[in-house]
This record gives C-alpha cells, structure tokens and sequence, in this order.
C-alpha cells in the first residue's frame, strides 16, 4: 500500500502516520512549507526546524516519547520520504512518489491532519494528480481512498465543500472513495532529540491510542488494505464519535476550566498534576466524568437516533469501560491547560470572537448529555454545572490562556 499522509504536527505524526502503517506499506509525509499558526498552541519544535530534521534525517525515522519523564524512544517510525509544499505545487509532490513507489498498485491511501476543509487545496491536488493517473492507466493504481484524521473533519465533507468541489476531477470523483475515521490520542508536544547521533523529531504521545475508521458493505477491500496496521473498524462510528465528543472531549474542558480558575489562571499548570494534588480534586474528576457518563447514557437510551447502537452495544459496559479509561488517562498525562484550552483567548480588536467561538465549540460538547441528565434525574449534574459557573467567572475576570497574568496583577 501506499499511503501518503498529510500534516507533520503532533497528531498526524503521533497517531496518523504510525496507525496506519502495516508492516509493508510506504509512508510518505507532506507538511507545508510555512506553517501558519496553531488553534491548539504551539510546540517546542518549530515548525521550519521539524521540517528541515524530518527532510534531512538519515534514516528517515522520527520517534514516539512517552508524554512524561526524560525523552527516550518509546517506538521509531520510518517513513520513505518528506515534501514540503506551498499553494499550487502539491500536485508535483504527487507526481514525483507515484514515481517512486512500488506499492501504489495495491491501493493509495490518503490521509490528512489538517484542522479545517479551508486548507484541503493541496490534498485535492494531489487526489487529482493520482486519480488522472489511475484513469490512463486502471491496473496500475489501486483502489484510492482519502481519510480526514481530525474529529471535526469527514473526507466526505471536501466532496461537498464549495471551494473544494470545483476544484474536484471528474476522475477524482469517479475514483475516490471517502472514509469517515474517528482518532483519538493526546500528543502533547513535538521536541528534538538525539538519538543513535542523529538530531531527531520526537514526538510526546500518551501511551493509549485509537484510529477507527467506518466500515459499511462495498468497502471491505479496506480492510484487506490496512491488514497489519493499528487502524480499527466501526458499524457505528457516527455515535462513537459523538460520545467521544462529550465524555473525553467534554469532560477535559470541563475539569480544566476548574483547574484554571482555582490555580489563579496558570495556563502552564499540567491537568494531571492538578487531578493529583489532593484528594478533592481527585473525587471531583470522578465525578464530572461520572455525570457525563450518565448523561450519554440517559441520551442513547432514550433517542431514537441511537437505536441501532443500542441494539449492537452493551451501552452500559461501553460506557463504564470508556469512563474508567478516560479518567485514568486523565491522571497519567502531561497535558498542560494551554493546549487543552488553547481556544479559550482573549477577544482583540483583529479577533472579537475568540470566546463567542470557544463557548459554541464547549456546549457542543458537553450541552446534550447534561440536558438528557437532568430530564432523567430531575437535578442538574453538580460537578459539570460547577465548571460551566468557572467559566462564567473566568470571562468576568479577564481570564483567558493567552492572558499574562504577571502583568494583570501589575497593572490591578
């Protein structure tokens, strides 16, 4: 298989790239040239700087680190080769790795850690580049597929996008099959490293891990294709992706936005050592999760929407298991407040609607469980409702991520 993946940050490199490798297939990784800034923060590595070590890296190999402890090679991933690109010329790089590979007859993957359908220009390039390709000659491309590796993204989604569309082959459309795909793992940062005497790109990933990607009948030759790799396989991954939406998504902004409001607003602090300091803290992360276990519970069981899933799945045991895992990867990982609330910035005069944004994005997230909680227990959840009041004081205060708090206590 050849398989070209899209975004060398911290997810596309710690749980795209090595997920959906087998154990034979070619890895070739794509990053633009000059990268904009982050949603989700910054990271120690800057971005021309892991281009350069990922370009001129002599084994072409990067690293996965554990999120904690001194950096040490926990798992080494080998790629065929990187490119970089800039508006207009991805189409080239595609041209130059059909070249190469010796795989691309099995089939062509396509995958993208790219955070918005605003910036799928160069994927759709590079889809027409090889899907014109498959057209002259059927037998020696394989079948092609594109999978969108970030949850607020579906690879359908650029079918119908009015700025990607037009810009769409019809052997593109002919050719092309979109697979919905649902991720999750917490990378915390990118650093560099050394390792066997060569400055290495190292990525900082919890050791829990999951890419899930929808199967439905007429695409099991997927399947076939991803033999050996990490990648999962749902019935159901619209609900699965929804449920983790609010309780791991839901639940770390819930928690968090406490954490920050009583450390005074350290966004340096880390949630684990927050969850850990006492015994409180502790109970109280427990019990958010808790309360949006139950809430998700209480929605599944009482929708018709999720009828199927119901009928497929222990909802319960699902639940339960999801609940524990979540909370326990919660105490274990480095993750700072800065990245889990990156989002939560200040408004200015070029961005007025920083937090009018994050407030839509956080509901989403946690408003439909707390809803069908109420309903069913007649009370709202205690814990949940408490981070949504910490919120509230924080946008009173001036609290926000991007906020320097050192000098907001000079200036009062």
């Amino acid at each position: 298989m050849l398989h070209i993946h899209f975004g060398a940050g911290r997810l596309g490199l710690g749980l795209a790239a090595p997920f959906l490798k087998t154990p034979h297939s070619e890895l070739y990784l794509l990053n633009r040239a000059s990268s904009g800034s982050k949603a989700t923060g910054s990271t120690a590595l800057e971005p021309a700087r892991r281009n350069e070590l990922l370009q001129n890296h002599p084994r072409q190999e990067y690293v996965l680190s554990p999120t904690s402890g001194p950096l040490q090679a926990r798992e080494t991933i080998h790629y065929d080769s990187f490119f970089t690109y800039s508006d207009g010329d991805a189409g080239a790089a595609a041209e130059e790795i059909l070249s190469r590979s010796k795989q691309k007859e099995q089939g062509v993957l396509i995958s993208a850690s790219v955070l918005t359908l605003e910036h799928y220009a160069p994927v759709v390039e590079v889809l027409n580049a090889i899907c014109s390709r498959k057209e002259e000659a059927p037998g020696a491309i394989g079948d092609v597929y594109l999978v969108a590796c970030e949850n607020t993204v579906s690879a359908h989604e650029v079918l119908k996008h009015s700025g990607l569309s037009e810009k769409l082959t019809e052997a593109t459309r002919c050719h092309l099959r979109c697979v919905h795909a649902l991720v999750d793992r917490v990378c915390v940062d990118l650093e560099e490293g050394l390792f066997d005497d060569a400055p290495t790109v190292a990525v900082r990933t919890e050791e829990y891990g999951s890419l899930k990607l929808e199967i439905f009948p007429g695409l099991e030759s997927l399947t076939e294709l991803l033999r050996g790799s990490r990648a999962e396989f749902s019935h159901h991954l619209h609900v699965e992706k929804e449920i983790k939406g609010w309780l791991l998504n839901g639940s770390h902004w819930l928690i968090a936005l406490t954490a920050f409001k009583e450390s005074g607003g350290d966004a340096g602090l880390k949630l684990n050592d927050y969850i850990n300091e006492t015994e409180n803290h502790r109970l109280y992360a427990a019990e958010v999760i808790k309360e949006m276990r139950d809430g998700i519970e209480a929605l599944l069981r009482s929708s018709p929407d999720y009828e199927s899933f119901v009928e497929d799945v222990d909802v319960t045991k699902y639940l339960d298991g999801a609940a524990a895992s979540i909370l326990e990867r919660f105490k274990a990982n480095d993750d700072t407040l800065t990245r889990i609330l990156a989002r939560f910035k200040a408004p200015t005069s070029e961005e007025i609607t920083t937090v009018e944004s994050f407030v839509d994005r956080f509901l989403h997230k946690i408003e439909p469980p707390i809803l069908a909680y109420q309903q069913e227990k007649g009370v709202p959840p205690k814990s949940a409702t408490a981070s949504i009041f910490n919120l509230f004081r924080l946008q009173a205060s001036g609290t926000y991520v991007d906020t320097d708090q050192e000098q907001e206590q000079k200036t009062a």
